[in-house]
């Protein structure tokens, strides 16, 4: 995934005072001048990224609304709570990692292994560029799996969507011949996202990429046979 940090602000208006909100996110690349009232999108994109940095429980409804300009009113009418706000917040991560997921795997004319393999390294080697953060879903479903059930809920919707998308490539890689087609589809696709996140962890643990292993991982589930012929 390219995800280069590219610095997003807008002026957010409350009655005659202005003030400046800065989203450091590559996922939301563009630049804008709005209304902040009118711009409940912004706040989200602010809230996704403090809470994929700081997590949630280092993260309060205080820090929240002085980066993003919010009254505690103001937020709490709109969220209700930071539990509400962070559900939120994940199911944007959702939305914008399936459709990076469909963009990528619908590029070019590789092979359908070629291109698994593709997305996964470049999703590992954007780590070192936005400064090993992990994965958004990931970094909650190991803070607040066991603590959260709702948390818990949303977050393996999410990480399902992703496996909804990649499953029809793998099921041409099999087709192809080059993965293993001894195991049903859904559940290979689950086994390689759960080794890439396992991956995505490591990686945030060591500020490694951790691409290399990701892709020696991959080969270790080509079809053999195949290979032998």
């Amino acid at each position: 995934m390219r995800n280069v940090t590219i610095p997003i602000e807008a002026v957010a208006t409350f009655g005659s005072k202005k003030s400046r909100v800065f989203v450091q996110n590559g996922l939301f690349n563009y630049i804008c001048l709005m209304n902040y009232r009118h711009n409940k999108e912004l706040v989200i994109a602010k809230g996704m990224e403090l809470f994929w940095v700081k997590g949630f429980h280092h993260l309060g409804v205080d820090e929240i609304c002085r980066e993003t300009g919010m009254t505690k009113g103001a937020f709490y009418n709109a969220f209700k709570s930071k539990e509400q706000f962070l559900l939120v917040t994940l199911k944007s991560y959702g939305d914008v990692i399936e459709s990076h997921l469909q963009r990528q795997l619908a590029k070019g004319k590789s092979k359908a292994f070629d291109k698994l393999v593709a997305l996964y390294t470049n999703m590992l080697k954007t780590q070192s560029k936005n400064g090993f953060k992990g994965c958004f879903v990931n970094n909650m479903m190991s803070e607040m799996g066991t603590l959260n059930s709702t948390i818990s809920k949303l977050s393996s919707e999410q990480f399902d969507r992703f496996i909804g998308v990649i499953q029809p490539t793998i099921q041409q890689a099999q087709a192809d011949g080059d993965l293993n087609d001894n195991l049903p589809t859904k559940q290979l696709a689950e086994i390689i996202h759960t080794a890439f996140f396992g991956f995505l962890t490591r990686s945030k643990s060591l500020k490694l990429p951790m691409h290399n292993l990701m892709t020696l991982f991959l080969h270790t589930l080509k079809n053999k046979q195949h290979e032998t012929n």
